[in-house]
């Protein structure tokens, strides 16, 4: 399976005290609004645009869906092509206080990149923060300088590269939600999850990403692999539904599992980059494997 994708990392310092905690991970409508003047677009909306398909906005927020009738029904309707990791803000006073986020552009939505580097300042300085530095992350770990150019030379990463997960063990692992999980069942959030939900959604999550923005249709058994979901089980599982600033938030915990795992870890693995659930493109279902 490939899904390629390049990884930006921003340094950024707060000029000013921000109190919410949770800032960044609501951030979308004010990226949104980024990306569009980044482009240089003065509309609220496409509607009646005659720019078209020429336009950066379109190719990389419009979720158009397939036309082939079969792609629609595999897929349903395409994720954003990029992902947000976010830091939690420290607490008051915080002016000064310098810290890191990351974005993954995923499949074509790397040929915009100048775009996303533009809107990512614009967003912070928007939210009381600057941009110090960008850096892309190169295959191994290391990371390379962005330069503001139109079309920046980046280091093109795969999910078939190693991870930091290491080997996996066939018949035994336990992941870690780092930020809340938000899995939907009937339109409501989901409490607790079981491996099977987890791997649907990966299963939905990553081929979407590769069919629309990667243009390959994932090698991927669907029936089979979630039949065999069902057999893995919960071990053991810390987790808690979490309230941020009194809201529902998502599950955040360990879960440990054990069963025949082997046809799982190519998912969970891509799964590191692309994270999982409502809201993964702006921070949450973020998780480790260990």
């Amino acid at each position: 399976m490939e899904l390629h994708f390049v990884k930006l990392v921003f340094t950024f310092t707060l000029k000013a005290d921000l109190s919410d905690p949770y800032l960044l991970f609501g951030c979308r409508a004010q990226f949104d609004a980024a990306f569009r003047n980044a482009v240089g677009c003065r509309r609220g909306d496409c509607t009646g645009c005659r720019q078209g398909e020429g336009c950066p906005y379109p190719a990389n927020f419009g979720q158009t869906l397939a036309r082939d009738p079969d792609a629609v029904r595999r897929h349903q309707k395409p994720p954003l092509p990029f992902v947000f990791s976010f830091p939690l803000l420290p607490k008051v006073p915080n002016r000064g206080a310098t810290l890191t986020c990351s974005l993954q552009l995923f499949g074509n939505a790397v040929l915009y990149a100048h775009h996303y580097v533009s809107a990512v300042r614009l967003l912070m300085g928007g939210l009381g923060a600057s941009v110090s530095a960008v850096e892309a992350e190169c295959p191994g770990g290391d990371k390379t300088p962005v330069n503001d150019v139109a079309q920046p030379a980046l280091p093109l990463l795969s999910g078939l590269d190693p991870t930091g997960a290491g080997p996996l063990s066939p018949d035994g692992l336990s992941i870690t939600f780092t930020t809340p999980l938000k899995l939907m069942s009937e339109g409501r959030l989901m409490k607790q999850v079981s491996f099977a939900n987890i791997a649907r959604a990966l299963m939905r999550r990553v081929s979407a990403l590769a069919y629309y923005y990667e243009g390959a249709e994932p090698e991927l058994d669907y029936r089979w692999l979630s039949q065999r979901s069902d057999s893995v089980q919960i071990a053991s599982s810390d987790c808690r539904f979490l309230l941020w600033g009194g809201r529902p938030a998502g599950i955040s915990g360990t879960l440990s599992f054990r069963g025949e795992l082997e046809p799982f870890h190519l998912l969970l693995q891509l799964g590191l980059a692309t994270q999982l659930g409502k809201g993964a493109s702006f921070g949450f279902g973020a998780y480790r494997i260990d």
